[in-house]
């Protein structure tokens, strides 16, 4: 696409890829794919040396259309209003769209990238879009056949006869007023159905905004934007994208840019499409209490735009942990990659805004839920088994042991909230009733007696201990396994059981081998 871009566009001192949304509600994982789509066009366009603005315009001055689930009922009396000037219902913010727009905006700057966020309500209030509405007003009978023609096609009704491209906002009671007449210059005269007044507006005071198959293409014209995103119900026969294309062309002369169709992103087992206004929502800070900043922008690079993402935050969390940080060492690896492995090299490099200057250690997640859970384990603790067992380095910078720590306090809360049963465990702190035969409690002891010689062991040399004992007394590996996930979590299977019993505390293993009470 940015090959494609260059190719189009012409050699340019700057490219513009954009993306934007309206805060009618919470913007969940789903909007941001269009973000994410923006970013990693602009970011394939800067490794090609070329200078990148990525705008993220917030069309916070489209009218207030319906009470969300969410919001009290007497909201009802803000319908038609801007959603940058209806109050807060929750009340920790100057406006209805700022609660969404701030929350957003956090979210994204967690995640590194660098956009710009614009607000359609300022741009419009500020009179940088006067001649652009103007121009608009100047040529309504174009832009009426062009709609028309696609509403023939689609087999709609043509649009009502006092038509315009344009809405007006009352300067009193801010509601949606009624266009009466333009004098072909600067004022338009109203009458509001809402408050009963009437009067002049001058399009440079912010109160005249086009209708959205309008907005969207001036937008294009007055950025010069190269590249934008659209999900596919933009980019349907007919749909916006299309009129906006031959709009841009007819009123302001320009060429549309470039696109790329994204689909929906969704939670595996979770029905239905995502929408801010319903409260059915995943919003990226619900993914930042599993997932690192890195993991989530990977999650997102690693599929095409035009195929659906399911996010799995059940076991298969613990699948994709193990994905990244292997793409990730393939990255930093000396070694020349293999064929399938430039992809993912370039697919880890898209992900990153910056590229670390090294492989931070990685503590693997999958053995932190086992480490998370056992009572006696402290973060420092868990650090001291991560060294002890080779999973990080034992010289660890303040950089490495800041990523620990945050999956540390990840895995903990993915075990409280996603994780299924079959992996959630607690340590038996008195010695249960088991029967077993005189051949396991012999292999047992001597396992027992092997810890007792050691003060210092490998997992592998405590995983082939336990092998070789049974192994020698013919016991069956199943059985076996059995035995010692009942001993120490009553559960038939577990974690990895050398990584796992190397974790507790030595005398306590001892003990509990010996069916000491």
């Amino acid at each position: 696409m940015a090959e494609k871009i260059i190719r189009e566009r012409g050699d340019k001192e700057e490219y513009v890829v954009e993306s934007g949304i309206t805060p009618s509600g919470y913007v969940h994982i789903g909007n941001f794919r269009e973000l994410f789509t923006a970013y990693i066009v602009g970011h394939a366009l800067k490794d090609k040396g070329k200078k990148v603005r990525h705008i993220h315009m917030w069309d916070d001055y489209d009218r207030f259309r319906k009470v969300p689930k969410n919001v009290p009922s007497e909201w009802k009396e803000y319908l038609t209003m801007p959603v940058s000037e209806v109050p807060d219902p929750w009340g920790c913010h100057n406006s209805y769209a700022e609660h969404f727009i701030e929350l957003f905006e956090g979210e994204v700057e967690k995640l590194g990238i660098e956009v710009e966020f614009l607000r359609a309500s300022k741009l419009y209030k500020g009179g940088e879009y006067a001649n652009d509405v103007r121009k608009a007003l100047e040529n309504r009978d174009k832009i009426v056949a062009i709609l028309n023609r696609f509403r023939d096609m689609a087999k709609q009704p043509h649009l009502e006869e006092n038509w315009q491209p344009v809405q007006i906002y009352c300067p009193k009671c801010r509601k949606e007023a009624n266009f009466i007449e333009w004098d072909c210059e600067w004022k338009i005269k109203y009458r509001c159905a809402h408050c009963g007044s009437e009067g002049e507006t001058d399009i440079r005071g912010g109160n005249v905004k086009l209708r959205w198959r309008v907005d969207w293409p001036m937008r294009w014209a007055h950025f010069g934007v190269d590249f934008e995103p659209a999900g596919k119900d933009h980019l349907a026969a007919g749909s916006s994208f299309d009129t906006g294309r031959e709009i841009i062309r007819a009123v302001y002369g320009k060429e549309p840019p470039l696109t790329l169709m994204y689909e929906f992103v969704g939670i595996k087992g979770q029905k239905g499409k995502m929408s801010g206004s319903k409260g059915n929502v995943i919003l990226l800070s619900d993914l930042y209490e599993v997932l690192e900043p890195g993991v989530i922008r990977f999650l997102y690079a690693r599929h095409r735009p035009n195929k659906e993402i399911k996010i799995d935050l059940g076991l298969g969390l613990l699948n994709l942990y193990d994905e990244f940080d292997r793409v990730e060492r393939i990255y930093f690896s000396p070694e020349k990659a293999k064929n399938e492995e430039v992809e993912l090299k370039r697919t880890y490099e898209l992900s990153m805004p910056k590229i670390p200057e090294r492989l931070v250690a990685q503590a693997p997640f999958r053995f932190l839920v086992v480490l998370v859970q056992m009572p006696h384990l402290d973060e420092y603790k868990i650090i001291e088994i991560l060294k002890k067992q080779g999973h990080v380095p034992r010289d660890l910078t303040d950089e490495d042991i800041e990523r620990i720590k945050l999956r540390i306090k990840l895995a903990r809360t993915w075990v409280s909230k996603y994780a299924p049963d079959s992996v959630k465990f607690s340590i038996l702190q008195e010695l249960p009733k088991i029967e077993m035969s005189e051949e396991i409690k012999e292999a047992l002891r001597e396992v027992a007696k092997w810890l007792e010689s050691r003060e210092e062991f490998s997992v592998d040399e405590l995983n082939n201990v336990i092998f070789g004992v049974a192994k020698k007394r013919n016991i069956p590996s199943k059985q076996w396994f059995k035995v010692l996930y009942q001993l120490f979590i009553g559960k038939d299977r577990g974690p990895r059981l050398a990584s796992f019993l190397a974790s507790l505390d030595r005398e306590f293993i001892i003990k509990r081998l010996k069916l000491e009470a």
